[in-house]
């Protein structure tokens, strides 16, 4: 067995191993890499020819991903290269598919985090924070629910779930630096140098930000996917129904999940989570010195943290008006073209770009010579930007969407709604069963939003028994990093794996499956009246 020596830059991130018993045990990730390929490979043989391939193809792409086989930047590009030769889109099909409004609602999402990490604005927000909540994680995780919610409801998840998971890693921070949180595990990265993994207690605490954001968008008028499914639905389904029939899904899910990321993560019932709390509990008697310090240290808030904080309540007021369903918004003036939530978030992004942190460029204006002359750096840089910007799980965002754009162009979104589906209006509880299912399955691989807009025009042609529980079902997006943008923010900043979010969200989804189709069939006929007889 050879040596195991020290890394260094540019070196292979797994250990030597000539022992060939241990081949499987140290070079694992490349053997799934060959098998899973080939234990797959008979579906190819199946038809529709186009449809097989595709099943192929997004079988292998996301098992690569779950099971962590490769890096996730690589993973994210194999639609970009296997579709087109597989004859289902083109490339310049596949390549658009990656880059529409949704992704680049991420991006101005990240880069709002960013400027406010910056500006050290989110620092000041945490000590507001650890003010009310203390040294308490489990009031933290409180705080949290209802503090995403909030913003999640009126204005939208990704943004609610980029603003608070910036004021929450500070938060950690300095429950890190007083010594009564661990913040990072001491498990080994897959790559060398890469950002350390979290611990149970963190991962619980991120995972609040974006689950409660998808439970608030559940039932609100102000975001998607409710617009886009009320839009599928041809003005038969208005938003005021969907909001009827998730108002309780909704919020009996916040009191699942808040309980469920206390037992997993928090220790609720014991466990070696709680050990460690305990163990580190004794670290509290000087956190209030500590956090006192700290905000001694920090100052009074200079102008660079005022403007930001002022910019992103205009970018949350420019967001929530767009177009809210339950008055006309700004989008609505023009009802040719549509202008999507990037239009405001990249909009808002630009003006970070462009404005200085400051108030000297002001003086020139009115023509007084500044106290202290020399450049202001703007709001927010390119390299900050570059650095934090998770730019892998983006774009695996990106791949996620193609998913479902190459699900519907090569037939297989039509031909499941003709084979399951059904044209007559009558209820029919088989094909409710299957409707949901279907739908909690494409939202957990690929943004609820996302499946709205493209296959749900083409679902609805399947009857009322079929796409109601499709559509519904859609706000069922808590399994995987890419099921939601809100998601992929908190996965890429926390370093959350897949496994770690399937092992969290395999108990809400299974509640919001059983919930969402309870209080469909319940109430379906009532929202939908003209679709049931």
């Amino acid at each position: 067995m050879a040596a195991t020596q020290d890394y260094k830059p540019g070196d292979i991130p797994y250990e030597e191993q000539d022992d060939r018993r241990l081949f499987c045990k140290f070079h694992y990730k490349g053997v799934l890499i060959l098998v899973i390929p080939i234990l797959f490979g008979p579906i190819l043989i199946g038809h529709p020819v186009l449809v097989c391939r595709f099943l192929y193809i997004s079988i292998c792409f996301y098992l690569f991903y779950v099971l962590n086989l490769m890096a996730r930047g690589a993973v994210a590009f194999i639609y970009i290269i296997f579709i087109p030769v597989a004859g289902i889109a083109s490339s310049n099909q596949v390549g658009t598919s990656y880059y529409n409004d949704l992704i680049f609602l991420v991006y101005g999402s990240i880069f709002l985090g960013i400027m406010m990490e910056s500006s050290r604005l989110n620092e000041r927000l945490a000590m507001c924070v650890i003010a009310i909540v203390g040294s308490s994680l489990k009031l933290l995780q409180i705080f949290m629910t209802v503090a995403v919610f909030i913003v999640a409801f009126l204005v939208h998840p990704a943004l609610a779930a980029a603003f608070w998971m910036k004021v929450s890693q500070a938060v950690i921070t300095e429950y890190n630096n007083a010594g009564i949180l661990k913040m990072n595990s001491d498990e080994r990265t897959y790559e060398v140098g890469a950002k350390p993994y979290p611990t149970r207690p963190v991962i619980g605490i991120y995972l609040t930000c974006c689950y409660t954001g998808t439970l608030a968008a559940c039932f609100s008028p102000f975001v998607n996917p409710n617009g886009s499914i009320a839009d599928a639905f041809w003005g038969l389904f208005s938003v005021t129904s969907m909001m009827m029939i998730m108002a309780a899904p909704a919020i009996m899910g916040l009191v699942v999940m808040v309980l469920w990321i206390h037992i997993l993560f928090l220790g609720l019932f014991g466990g070696s989570v709680k050990r460690d709390l305990a163990e580190l509990a004794g670290n509290k008697a000087g956190f209030k010195q500590a956090i006192a310090d700290r905000k001694e240290a920090l100052g009074p808030w200079p102008a660079y943290p005022i403007i930001v904080l002022f910019l992103i309540i205009v970018t949350f007021l420019l967001v929530a008006t767009r177009k809210p369903r339950v008055f006309r918004g700004w989008d609505d003036i023009n009802l040719a073209i549509e202008s999507g939530f990037s239009v405001a978030v990249i909009g808002m992004a630009i003006v970070f770009f462009a404005l200085p942190t400051n108030y000297l460029f002001c003086k020139y204006y009115v023509c007084r010579r500044p106290s202290k002359e020399g450049t202001a750096p703007s709001l927010l840089g390119w390299k900050a930007v570059n650095n934090n910007t998770p730019w892998a799980d983006v774009f695996m965002l990106g791949a996620a969407v193609c998913c479902i754009f190459c699900a519907q162009a090569c037939g297989f979104i039509a031909l499941v709604a003709e084979s399951l589906g059904s044209p007559d209006d009558k209820f029919d509880g088989q094909q409710f069963i299957v409707g949901a299912l279907f739908g909690t399955l494409l939202t957990n691989l690929s943004p609820g939003t996302t499946v709205a807009k493209i296959a749900l025009p083409a679902v609805a042609r399947g009857g009322a028994s079929f796409a109601l529980p499709f559509a519904t079902a859609l706000h069922n997006q808590f399994l995987l990093p890419v099921s939601c943008p809100a998601n992929i923010i908190v996965a890429g900043w926390g370093n959350i794996r897949p496994f770690q979010f399937m092992l969290a969200g395999s108990v809400l989804m299974f509640f919001m499956f059983v919930t969402i189709a309870g209080f469909t069939a319940l109430l379906g006929s009532s929202a939908l009246p003209l679709l049931f007889h």
